[in-house]
């Protein structure tokens, strides 16, 4: 891509400006001179400023997937988002904010979750369980308290086909958990970690 012309250049090639008129008799277009001038210097600064600033958009501009998915749920409705979820890595990049322990991910997956077809529901499950060690106060705030729903509690929490050392991992990262709102989700999660049926 060819360099931007300087503005002094510019105005140097726009003093030179002629317009032909009849057999060869030229005239220089004085009138337009400053205005063109001006005009180019304008340009030439933008082009500067361009080329300082990249190509990236601003933070607050750049699209943030999980946000979208926010909005979708709000305004196109839970079932129409599960389903848009539920294509190939639809899912991945709630998960991984999810992993990152963005709330809003937790949100979506609680509020969406109910609604996804079972296989998706297994593995977002799985998901679940492998994330429990880092993220518990996350996952936790994204499980179902009824015992029978998807997503429930007690299917994030429980070993079964997990290895000894995950639920070891997952137990003492639940236990470290201090969240009133979390309360009952924490004291179901560690009894069904521990194979233990919750008091009444």
């Amino acid at each position: 891509m060819a360099d931007a012309p300087r503005p002094c250049h510019a105005r140097a090639i726009f003093h030179r400006v002629t317009v032909s008129l009849t057999k060869g008799d030229t005239y220089t277009v004085r009138a337009l001179r400053p205005l063109l001038s001006a005009l180019l210097i304008c340009v030439s600064a933008g082009l500067c400023i361009m080329a300082t600033q990249g190509s990236r958009l601003p933070p607050t501009m750049q699209n943030d997937k999980t946000d979208h998915v926010l909005y979708m749920a709000t305004h196109d409705g839970i079932a129409q988002t599960a389903t848009a979820l539920s294509r190939p890595h639809g899912w991945d990049d709630v998960m991984q904010a999810l992993a990152r322990g963005r709330p809003e991910a937790a949100r979506i997956v609680a509020t969406v979750m109910p609604q996804t077809d079972a296989r998706t529901a297994r593995t977002l499950e799985h998901t679940l369980q492998r994330l429990l060690p880092r993220q518990p106060a996350m996952v936790l705030s994204a499980t179902e308290p009824n015992a029978a729903a998807t997503g429930s509690t007690r299917n994030i929490c429980s070993p079964t086909g997990m290895s000894t050392t995950w639920r070891k991992q997952a137990e003492r990262a639940v236990t470290k958990l201090h969240d009133i709102r979390l309360a009952t989700r924490t004291q179901t999660c560690l009894h069904t970690l521990q194979r233990r049926a919750p008091s009444a």
